[in-house]
């Protein structure tokens, strides 16, 4: 909240106090004899008195006793404090209300100043000095526990983007020789190739920074690496790739389905027409879930603690708490990932 929105927080209150003190002194006949707008004037300079009170606490005592913990100062701040209070109390009094207004709260007689301390001392440091010391603490409570969510905020922002751009070189390296091989060749497909590629580094570079992304985006993306890795297989892999339910603008994390099919195309069989890599999408509005199948190549086991599936764990736990879940099917012949995750 802005200097300018806590002033005028500061200033409604004080009214609200102000105004609720008046009409119920007034209705109580609190000082007898006196009019409306006397009674006003009298209940706002007492009420001055209070708020001197209070903003002392808060700009002087507070911050050397709460934050810097100096308690010598804090504690002869305090004493000025109450000397300020006694004076501003005998100065409203003797200097303008009885002047001005006639207001003689004391009968005709000049209270000692034994008088205005034990009444200083007992009715306003035992509530609006004690306020300012509280609303001072409550408020710098609510600052650090602010500023700490914002740290936290930003940390995970940072730590995302970071796994974010951990991208599996290997894909893109294969991809762009592929692609040179095509080129050199003078095949037909290069050019479309070469546009997919164009395609996918800029969703990548540009709209997959961004922590959530439609579904039907990430979906046209690994739809763009599929037919890539086609290309470069020349025709030769086999991947069927199901979608199921509503694939349109639900917000899912960007870039988090792409780990578990370059992991199937990197360590699974992709030239077997009869074991092909079995990629199922099924959404709705409210959910998401991945299937990924692949035959393993050469009866080796799939890395399951590789950098990819490691990142798509930490991103699912920062982004997803307690709203997703990850199998892992590590098979003879086979491995199976399948994600499930709650959108809302």
């Amino acid at each position: 909240m802005d200097k300018r929105k806590v002033i005028l927080l500061h200033a409604a209150v004080w009214l609200i106090f102000i105004i609720g003190n008046i009409c119920r002194g007034y209705i109580s006949d609190k000082f007898e004899g006196e009019s409306l707008f006397n009674y006003a004037v009298i209940e706002f300079c007492y009420d001055i008195v209070a708020a001197i009170c209070f903003y002392c606490s808060y700009f002087l005592v507070a911050p050397q006793l709460i934050l810097k913990r100096k308690y010598a100062l804090s504690l002869l701040l305090a004493l000025l404090t109450f000397v300020l209070i006694v004076f501003a109390r005998y100065a409203l009094e003797f200097w303008f209300l009885k002047p001005v207004l006639h207001f003689d709260n004391y009968f005709g007689r000049i209270p000692k100043v034994n008088y205005y301390l034990p009444n200083v001392f007992y009715f306003y440091f035992p509530s609006y000095f004690v306020y300012g010391l509280m609303y001072f603490f409550a408020e710098s409570w609510y600052k650090n526990n602010q500023k700490q969510q914002e740290m936290q905020k930003e940390t995970l922002t940072a730590e995302l983007a970071f796994l974010r751009s951990q991208v599996n070189p290997h894909f893109l390296f294969n991809t762009i020789n592929d692609i040179y091989t095509l080129t050199y060749q003078k095949s037909e497909q290069a050019p479309e190739a070469l546009l997919k590629l164009s395609v996918m580094l800029r969703y990548m570079l540009r709209e997959g920074n961004e922590e959530l992304m439609p579904l039907n985006r990430e979906v046209e993306y690994l739809e763009n690496v599929i037919a890539l890795q086609r290309i470069a297989a020349k025709g030769e892999a086999y991947v069927n790739f199901v979608q199921e339910g509503y694939i349109g603008e639900q917000p899912v994390a960007s870039l988090l389905f792409i780990a578990f099919v370059e992991n199937a195309f990197k360590h699974g069989v992709l030239d077997d027409p009869e074991h092909p890599v079995s990629i199922t999408l099924k959404a709705d509005n409210n959910s998401v879930e991945m299937t990924v199948r692949n035959k393993k190549s050469n009866g080796l086991e799939d890395e399951t603690g590789g950098i990819g599936l490691t990142n798509v764990r930490r991103r699912l736990d920062l982004i997803y708490p307690g709203k997703h879940e990850l199998r892992i099917e590590d098979r003879d012949n086979f491995f199976t990932v399948v994600l499930s995750l709650k959108l809302n």
